[in-house]
C-alpha cells in the first residue's frame, strides 16, 4: 500500500487544536471494523493498518467474514469510527444490506462507511452514494493509488465531526434538561446544592464541590470572614455555613477566593471554578469542584453555556426570594406576616401528615395607649424585644408571624402550641435599655381543622373568639367555640339587616304609659323602639345592643327623636298638650358633637316645646363617658329640655357623679321594685333613691311595676310617678292616645 505523502501528516495536524487530548493518558484508538469474506483482502488489510496513527490516535483493526458476522459483533459492540463494507459476501447485496442495518435498524448514524467491491459496475456508484449513507464507494484496486489512509482520514474526520455535534447536542439537552431542574429551586441554598450535583452529572465526575457567594443581601446570620459557603457536596458537606477561611485545604480556598476576587472562572488539571458574576446572579458566586482530570475543550464548552444559565438561575432565585421577603415578611419585625401565616396555614393543612395543627393568637393589652404614652418609636422596639421570648417558647416548627401591629399568630403541632407558654412569657417582664414592662395579652387558641374553608375563613373565626376574650379584660383567654361565632355571624347579619330596614321606616315607636301615683292619671309615656319584620317583631333585648354598636345608631337615633315629635304633635291635635315623651339616648350618640343641638333643631322643625321632650340615659353609659355626656346633657337643660337617668341603682356610681350630672328625674330600675312586697333589702335601697332624689330636687320615676302592692308602697313612700304592666303594655300611638283620654275623664 502507498505511502501518504508527508503534507498529508501536517494537514492533520489543526485538528489537535479542536479536540486536544488528554495529557493525563494515551490517546483512545479510531476503532475500524472491517466487513469482508475475502480473507486475503482482510489480511492485507490488517498489515496496511499495523502501527497506524490518523489524527493524533492510532487505529485499531477488528474485522468480520460475513454480514451475519458483523450484525452480531455491531449488535454488542457499536464503538467504530469507520465500517469498511464488501459489497459482495454470502450474498450479492450483502453490504448494502449491512448499510440499512447498521443505519436503520441499530440507529447508528454517526459511523462513517465506506463501501468496497471487487467488481466494477456491479453496484452503480452514484446511485448507491444517493441512496445510502456512505462516506465512499471505491474499488479494492483503487485503495492503492488513492491511498488507504486518504480514504480512512476522510471517513475519520466526518465521523470526529458528527460526534462532536452529537456530543454537544446531547450536552445542550443536558444543559437543557438541568435548567430546568434549577428552575424549581426557591432558595440560594437548593440552587446551590443542585448546580453543583448537574455540573458533576454534566462532566461526568462525582459531586465533590463547594458553592461560595459573597456579597448577597440576605445573608444577615452569615459568619464574619469574607465568602460564606452556601452549597457543598461530599468530603466538604461538613463546612457549610460556614467562612470559606475555615477550609482546611488553603489551596482550595485560595483558587476559590482568586475566583472571586479576579471576576473570572479558573480550569486547573485537577479542578474547575466557575464564575457567576454579580450583574446576572445579584452576588458574586464561585462553584468549585474536583475533577480528577483537566477538561476537553468541547466539555469547557459545555461549562461556559452551563454557567450562563446557572448564573441567571442564582439571579433569578435571589430575586423571587426578594419579592418574597416582601411579600411574606413583616417589614419592622423581620418575622413572617399575615401573608405568610396564610399559607402556612394551607401548606399544613394539606400535608401534616395527620398530626393535629393549631393556631394561637396573642393580641397585647392597651398597646395602643402604650404608644400614645411613650411613643411609636418605643413601642416597635417593645415589639421586636418580644420576638425573642416568644421564639424561645414556641421553638421550630411553629412559626411565629405578625397579623397587625400588636396582634400575633403562632401556628404548628397542637402538642407546642398552648396559651399556657404564652402567658409564661408575659408572666416576666420585658427589659429594655434597663427599664421593665409588664406586659398582658389576650389569647385565643384554634385547631386548623375547626373550620371549613380558607386560612382567612380560620382566621376570622379565631378572631371572633379573640375580641370574647377581650371583652373579659386584660390577660383573658378563651378557646375556640363555634357558638361565639355563630352569634357573631347573627349578629352581623342582623346589622346588616337593620343598616336596609332603616331605610323602610320598619322602625318604629310604642309608647309606655308615665302614671302619677296618686291620681293614677298618664302625665306622660316612655317612648321605646320596635322592628317589624316580614317575620314578625324582632324583641328589643337583641337588636338593641345591635344597633349601640352599629354605625346607625346616630341615624336610628334622629329617627326616634322625629317620631317622638311627630307623637307629641298627634297628642297636641287630641287635646293632650300638657303630656311629656321620654326618647332613650345611647351613650354612642354622644360620640359625635351636637346631639342637644339636633334634637332641638328637629323640635323646632315639628313644632314641638322642647320641655316636653325628655332625654334618658342609663347610669352605666353615663359612668364611661362622663365628662362628655355631663356636658351635653347641661347644653340640653340650658335650652329647655329635660333629662332622666335611667336604671338608676344599677351601675354603682359615686355620689360626686350625681352631683355634678345635670337630672330632672331619676328612674329606679326595676330590679328593686320587683322585689318590693318581699324583700327587705330592695325596700331600703328603694328608700334611699327616693330620698335621695328628694334631697336633690328631682322626681322619681319608678320602673316595672306589675302589682298594685309595688304601687301602694312607692306612693307611700314618695315616689311621684310609674310605669308598668299594671297601668298598661306598651302601646302604639293611637292606643296611647285613647289611653290617655280615657285616663284625663274625671
Amino acid at each position: 500500500m502507498a505511502t501518504p505523502p508527508p503534507a498529508s501528516d501536517d494537514a492533520l495536524i489543526g485538528f489537535r487544536d479542536e479536540a486536544p487530548p488528554s495529557a493525563a493518558a494515551p490517546a483512545s484508538p479510531w476503532r475500524v471494523l472491517a466487513v469482508d469474506d475475502d480473507r486475503g483482502f482482510q489480511q492485507a488489510l490488517a498489515h496496511a493498518l499495523r502501527d497506524l496513527h490518523i489524527l493524533g490516535r492510532p487505529v485499531e483493526l477488528q474485522q468480520a467474514y460475513s454480514l451475519s458476522e458483523a450484525a452480531h459483533l455491531l449488535a454488542r459492540d457499536r464503538d467504530f469510527a469507520v465500517i469498511l463494507a464488501d459489497v459482495v459476501m454470502e450474498t450479492e447485496d450483502a453490504g448494502l444490506r449491512l448499510v440499512k442495518g447498521v443505519r436503520e435498524m441499530l440507529g447508528l448514524h454517526e459511523p462513517r462507511i465506506v463501501l468496497l467491491t471487487g467488481q466494477p459496475g456491479f453496484a452503480p456508484v452514484d446511485a448507491v452514494m444517493e441512496s445510502y449513507d456512505l462516506s465512499d464507494y471505491c474499488l479494492k484496486s483503487d485503495l492503492a493509488s488513492r491511498g488507504l489512509k486518504n480514504v480512512l482520514t476522510a471517513a475519520i474526520r466526518g465521523y470526529s465531526h458528527l460526534i462532536a455535534v452529537t456530543s454537544a447536542r446531547k450536552g445542550l439537552q443536558l444543559i437543557l434538561e438541568a435548567s430546568n431542574r434549577l428552575t424549581t429551586a426557591r432558595t440560594i441554598e437548593q440552587i446551590a446544592s443542585a448546580v453543583l450535583v448537574e455540573v458533576a452529572d454534566l462532566l461526568r465526575v462525582p459531586a465533590e464541590g463547594i458553592v461560595c457567594v459573597e456579597g448577597q443581601d440576605d445573608t444577615d446570620d452569615a459568619p464574619p470572614g469574607g465568602p460564606v459557603i452556601i452549597g457543598a457536596a461530599g468530603q466538604f458537606e461538613t463546612y457549610l455555613k460556614g467562612s470559606l477561611q475555615t477550609l482546611p485545604d488553603r489551596s482550595i480556598a485560595e483558587c476559590i477566593a482568586a475566583a472571586l476576587n479576579g471576576h473570572h472562572p479558573i480550569a486547573r488539571d485537577d479542578c474547575q471554578v466557575l464564575y457567576f458574576p454579580r450583574q446576572h446572579a445579584m452576588a458574586d458566586y464561585a462553584v468549585y469542584l474536583a475533577t480528577g482530570r483537566p477538561l476537553e475543550a468541547s466539555e469547557h464548552e459545555l461549562l461556559g453555556v452551563f454557567a450562563a444559565n446557572a448564573s441567571k438561575g442564582f439571579g433569578n432565585v435571589a430575586l423571587i426570594s426578594r419579592l418574597d421577603r416582601m411579600a411574606f415578611e413583616d417589614e419592622l419585625l423581620h418575622i413572617p406576616n399575615r401573608a405568610a401565616l396564610m399559607r402556612e396555614i394551607e401548606r399544613l393543612r394539606i400535608g401534616n401528615g395527620g398530626q393535629q395543627q393549631r393556631m394561637l393568637l396573642i393580641d397585647l393589652d392597651d398597646f395602643s395607649g402604650l404608644n400614645d404614652a411613650f411613643g411609636v418609636v418605643l413601642g416597635n422596639r417593645i415589639l421586636a424585644a418580644l420576638v425573642a421570648p416568644l421564639r424561645q417558647a414556641f421553638p421550630p416548627p411553629a412559626m411565629i408571624s405578625r397579623i397587625t401591629a400588636d396582634l400575633f399568630a403562632i401556628v404548628g403541632p397542637a402538642a407546642l402550641i398552648d396559651d399556657t407558654r404564652a402567658m409564661a412569657v408575659f408572666d416576666q417582664p420585658l427589659r429594655l435599655d434597663d427599664t421593665s414592662y409588664r406586659l398582658t395579652a389576650c389569647t385565643t387558641q384554634i385547631d386548623l381543622d375547626a373550620v371549613p374553608g380558607s386560612a382567612a375563613e380560620l382566621l376570622r373565626a379565631a378572631w371572633t373568639s379573640l375580641r370574647a376574650a377581650k371583652l373579659r379584660g386584660p390577660g383573658s383567654r378563651a378557646a375556640y367555640d363555634p357558638d361565639i361565632e355563630r352569634r357573631a355571624g347573627e349578629r352581623f347579619a342582623m346589622m346588616s339587616r337593620l343598616g336596609q330596614d332603616l331605610q323602610h321606616d320598619a322602625l318604629f315607636l310604642v309608647f309606655q304609659p308615665q302614671v302619677d301615683l296618686a291620681t293614677g292619671r298618664i302625665v306622660g309615656a316612655e317612648a321605646l323602639l320596635r322592628w317589624r319584620t316580614e317575620t314578625g317583631l324582632i324583641p328589643p333585648g337583641e337588636f338593641i345592643p345591635v344597633a349601640e354598636k352599629s354605625v346607625y345608631i346616630h341615624a336610628i337615633g334622629d329617627r326616634v327623636v322625629q317620631q317622638a315629635c311627630a307623637a307629641l304633635k298627634a297628642l297636641d291635635a287630641a287635646g293632650l298638650g300638657t303630656l311629656s315623651i321620654s326618647v332613650n339616648v345611647s351613650a354612642r350618640q354622644f360620640d359625635a358633637p351636637g346631639l342637644a343641638e339636633r334634637v332641638a333643631a328637629h323640635c323646632a322643625e315639628a313644632g314641638v316645646d322642647l320641655r316636653r321632650l325628655a332625654l334618658e340615659i342609663t347610669e352605666t353609659a353615663v359612668m364611661g363617658h362622663f365628662g362628655q355626656v355631663a356636658q351635653a346633657l347641661r347644653h340640653y337643660r340650658a335650652a329647655g329640655g329635660s333629662v332622666a337617668i335611667d336604671d338608676f341603682g344599677t351601675g354603682l356610681s359615686s355620689l360626686e357623679y350625681l352631683r355634678d350630672l345635670p337630672a330632672d328625674h331619676l328612674k329606679i330600675d326595676l330590679s328593686f321594685v320587683r322585689h318590693l312586697e318581699h324583700d327587705e333589702r330592695s325596700r331600703q335601697i328603694a328608700r334611699m333613691i327616693i330620698k335621695l332624689g328628694h334631697s336633690l330636687g328631682v322626681g322619681l320615676i319608678a320602673e316595672g311595676i306589675e302589682t298594685q302592692g309595688q304601687a301602694d308602697w312607692l306612693r307611700e313612700n314618695g315616689c311621684q310617678e310609674g310605669q308598668g304592666w299594671l297601668f298598661a303594655r306598651p302601646l302604639p300611638l293611637a292606643e296611647f292616645i285613647a289611653a290617655c283620654q280615657s285616663s284625663a275623664t274625671p
